[in-house]
């Protein structure tokens, strides 16, 4: 049996939509948090790569809460793929997300994700 996420598999999720209103700014500034080495994140290349075709999708092993999603998808305006952290508006998820925190994606990630893309 595969990976669940309130007893709905998690590459049945319905995602279609992420709302950046509290953490927009927050992946935008990675940078000044983090270093210099890092990238930061436009909103809508994170909401691309959440809508992405050929997204993965996953539990976010690190999610204190449990609630958290994680998502691996291409965003053209990044022009990379990158990593999305979201988490449902509404229990049992309807496919509206708060958007929580995204950075490019790591070398792992990326190759899953062309190999998948590729499949």
């Amino acid at each position: 049996m595969g990976e669940e996420y309130e007893g709905i598999s998690v590459s049945l999720l319905s995602i279609d939509e992420i709302d950046w209103e509290y953490r927009g700014e927050y992946i935008r500034t990675r940078t000044v948090r983090k270093s210099l080495r890092e990238f930061d994140v436009e909103p809508e290349w994170a909401t691309a790569a959440a809508l992405d075709r050929y997204r993965l999708v996953g539990r976010d092993s690190a999610s204190k809460s449990g609630q958290a999603v994680r998502i691996v998808g291409y965003s053209p305006g990044a022009g990379r793929a990158l990593a999305v952290i979201v988490i449902p508006k509404e229990h049992p998820p309807t496919g509206a997300w708060w958007g929580v925190n995204a950075w490019a994606a790591n070398d792992t990630d990326t190759r899953r994700y062309e190999r998948w893309r590729s499949e």
